[in-house]
């Protein structure tokens, strides 16, 4: 955990997180998984991590943001590196240029056609970059790239039994549900697919019902996941989507297109399957999946899915990017990376 040595003594790292998603009280399901890794960062690595949200429902609170991160240019040094979540984010923390800046980009801010271009441009400037999936790592453009997606809050998911689930939630005991666990609004999660999935379903006589879950807290989201059925995942595109790494620990089958990272996930797991984004591969995959009726194995996904080993990682590329923080505001030092003496 030491890192700097200040009069003998062993002095924690400091990190600034900046991102434009965190769980607030009137938004427990954004992006919770960042809040996760501050978290185990804090506990698992001793690392000290200042927040920087920038409430995004509010354009000017990027230009707050901006002024903020301009203003560490000026002063003396106080974190020993910057971490962004997601590419606008990372834009705004690349004004200041004092120390390292790290940006974890999650899926769409690489892949999507906009976004991506634009993401693509951040990952060439910064001292870092965090990814999601070997996929990302290739459109990055980095080859230094490290692929580490984030692990799941074990404390908060893990397997329940389906009827309290169903009887918390007031769901019927008799039904069969599948899980959708997005916002049906957001195109690239194609829930249109879904929906004519069912369609199918029901037309040969099985009959199943969605539930669209989003935005809700850890607590429900845990309820949801050990009270349906399945999960199915129907996206044009994800990075690795923390659903699929929830529903394994609570021991829901999945059953997904190929995706990000989600072949990886699923591989040799009994009980999941993968499909073409196709109404009826998917129909077929999951009269197979409701025909065996079984939850997982989730211990076993649990612990190669914990957030702390994750938070271990980034950690890890902390300590590459700031060793000792000998180079840190001085480019000439031969441990100066070229992105502090070049401008890369």
């Amino acid at each position: 955990m030491d890192e700097l040595i200040s009069d003998g003594h062993p002095v924690p790292l400091s990190v600034l997180l900046v991102t434009n998603t965190f769980p607030t009280a009137d938004e427990p399901g954004a992006t919770p998984c960042v809040r996760d890794q501050v978290e185990a960062l804090r506990a698992a690595c001793g690392v000290q991590v200042d927040v920087l949200h920038i409430d995004r429902r509010r354009k000017s609170n990027y230009l707050w943001a901006a002024l903020r991160l301009l203003r560490m240019n000026l002063g003396q040094r106080r974190y020993d590196l910057v971490h962004a979540h997601y590419g606008h984010s990372g834009f705004v923390a690349w004004l200041q240029r004092r120390v390292p800046l790290v940006v974890t980009f999650h899926g769409c801010d690489l892949l999507s056609p906009r976004e991506g271009a634009l993401g693509r441009w951040l990952a060439r400037r910064v001292a870092g970059v965090i990814v999601m999936s070997e996929q990302m790592k290739r459109v990055s453009g980095r080859s230094d790239a490290e692929v580490i997606p984030f692990g799941v809050d074990t404390g908060s998911f893990y397997p329940v039994a389906k009827a309290a689930a169903r009887s918390r939630l007031g769901l019927a005991q008799d039904q069969r549900y599948v899980l959708f666990p997005y916002d049906p609004q957001r195109p690239v999660k194609r829930f249109d697919v879904l929906t004519a999935t069912v369609e199918r379903l029901a037309a040969q006589g099985e009959p199943v019902e969605i539930l669209t879950v989003h935005g809700q807290s850890r607590e429900r989201m845990r309820d949801f996941m050990n009270a349906a059925d399945l999960m199915v995942l129907t996206s044009d595109r994800e990075g690795s989507p923390m659903a699929v790494r929830e529903a394994l620990v609570c021991g829901l089958p999945v059953v997904s297109v190929d995706v990000g990272d989600v072949a990886e996930l699923l591989h040799g797991v009994d009980g999941c399957a993968l499909a073409r984004q196709d109404p009826a591969d998917l129909a077929r995959q999951i009269r197979l999946v409701l025909a065996r009726d079984q939850r997982l194995p989730a211990v076993v996904h649990a612990r190669r899915l914990d957030a702390a080993a994750a938070a271990r990682q980034v950690h890890a590329l902390y300590r590459r990017l700031a060793p000792a923080g000998r180079w840190i505001g001085n480019p000439s030092h031969p441990e100066c990376p070229d992105w502090l003496g070049k401008g890369r």
